[in-house]
């Protein structure tokens, strides 16, 4: 079994010209949490910290922890608890290793991937297959969701049209979705004050919508997905709305 980090440096502009804010706009420290929503109806939280770096091969590489999980009175119906770390490469915020257990109704497992953005694949294990090695190859290095939400959060709109394609491929489950995304200026509620916020849209893939407050922080807002797929209910229109923000304090660089 090959679980050996692969690591390939590349330059600060990814998938063509677009250009990464430095400094970044999240720092070591924040953590973030958000209400789910399926279908309409509120079934559980998610969190989402940077807490630390990690040192590989004397590089210094931040790590993002998330959890996901049902709301104690709803576990009886259903219970969900998913639990994952990225370590990312903070110059080009593609991920270099990611590991995940889930714990989805009768379905558990645990995955482990790699990454190596010269082949733009990722090589996925699964408990469930026994760790046997599965290579996924996208258009563009390939993110998790971690990254490709920190990855938006960290773009330059100034210097992005607003009809320009932002083109990206990230995984979910077993499948590597290659698609692009637009952005547009809203003005959303938030603490009963009308804000600033930056919306990018996905064509294709699994129909994401990611607002951000256009602040310092970049602070997530809202994400929706409209074809998230959850075990046991299959392809399901999933909405999380930020609960609670906590701004990190320690520069990434």
């Amino acid at each position: 079994m090959r679980f050996l980090l692969l690591i390939f440096f590349m330059p600060i502009i990814l998938f063509g010209e677009v250009k990464i804010l430095n400094p970044l706009p999240f720092k070591l420290g924040e953590h973030f949490s958000f209400k789910i929503f399926i279908l309409g109806q509120y079934v559980g939280l998610f969190h989402m910290q940077l807490p630390t770096n990690t040192n590989i091969n004397d590089v210094v590489y931040p790590i993002t922890f998330s959890q996901l999980f049902t709301r104690p009175e709803l576990r009886s119906l259903y219970d969900m608890f998913d639990s994952d770390k990225t370590i990312f490469d903070h110059t080009t915020l593609l991920p270099v290793y990611h590991e995940r257990t889930i714990k989805e109704g009768a379905w558990e497992d645990h995955l482990r991937l790699t990454f190596s953005h010269s082949e733009k694949a990722c090589f996925y294990y699964s408990k469930k297959r026994d760790y046997k090695e599965l290579k996924l190859v996208g258009k563009n290095p390939i993110m998790d969701y971690n990254t490709l939400l920190l990855y938006f959060r960290s773009l330059d709109y100034n210097s992005i049209d607003l009809k320009e394609n932002i083109y990206v491929s990230y995984r979910h489950r077993e499948n590597v979705y290659n698609s692009y995304f637009n952005y547009e200026r809203i003005v959303v509620t938030y603490k009963k004050q009308k804000v600033k916020a930056i919306l990018v849209k996905e064509n294709g893939g699994l129909g994401i919508y990611f607002t951000m407050l256009d602040d310092e922080n970049r602070t997530p807002f809202e994400i929706r997905i409209g074809a998230f797929y959850i075990v046991g209910f299959r392809f399901v229109d999933l909405y999380v709305l930020l609960e609670n923000f906590y701004p990190g304090s320690e520069l990434i660089q």
